[in-house]
């Protein structure tokens, strides 16, 4: 994707993949909490960071994007590899990517409940303390990528994950075959 000035119109093309230098970015985080990126003599204000391959990387193919003045957002284009930013920028960057994609590690399954109106719920331990998680449409919402990585998103829109199944302990693997 990539944005072209010419007499203040943007073109933008979205056939086309935009590595950035790394080099050359530079983010600033706004009192809001949003980042500013200043990238080849242009400012983008409310940049949202986003991964392309979340489960499987944190920090190679980061897409940049911003909201336009028509409210239609536009991507900047992609960080290969955040290792290749300054400390500080990475830093930066790195913080609002946790924030955003904040996910506890479910440690261990106690038990699993079906209500029979279409929800079910996880008792569970997580980094972030005990939890019983809500989950609808569970086809949806409780799965399995690839062999042993499992991605769980609740009722709330909160996002759990456990990165090998077959290292929890026995129980936790025993109660959730149910739904495996």
């Amino acid at each position: 994707m990539n944005n072209t000035i010419n007499n203040d119109t943007e073109i933008y093309e979205v056939d086309k993949l935009t590595i950035l230098d790394c080099e050359k970015l530079k983010f600033k985080q706004e009192d809001s909490g949003f980042l500013t990126l200043e990238y080849d003599g242009r400012t983008y204000h409310k940049v949202t960071p986003t991964r392309l391959i979340p489960f499987y990387s944190k920090t190679t193919y980061i897409s940049l994007s911003y909201e336009n003045e028509e409210k239609e957002f536009r991507e900047v284009g992609v960080i290969k590899d955040m290792k290749e930013l300054p400390e500080q920028q990475y830093k930066l960057l790195d913080s609002y990517l946790e924030y955003k994609y904040f996910m506890p590690e479910i440690t261990k399954v106690y038990s699993i409940k079906d209500n029979m109106r279409g929800a079910i719920f996880v008792k569970a331990d997580t980094t972030s303390g005990q939890k019983t998680i809500c989950i609808r449409d569970w086809y949806q919402n409780f799965r399995m990528i690839g062999y042993d990585y499992l991605y769980v998103n609740d009722a709330d829109g909160n996002k759990y994950f456990c990165p090998d199944i077959h290292k929890l302990d026995r129980k936790s693997r025993q109660v959730l075959e149910m739904l495996t």
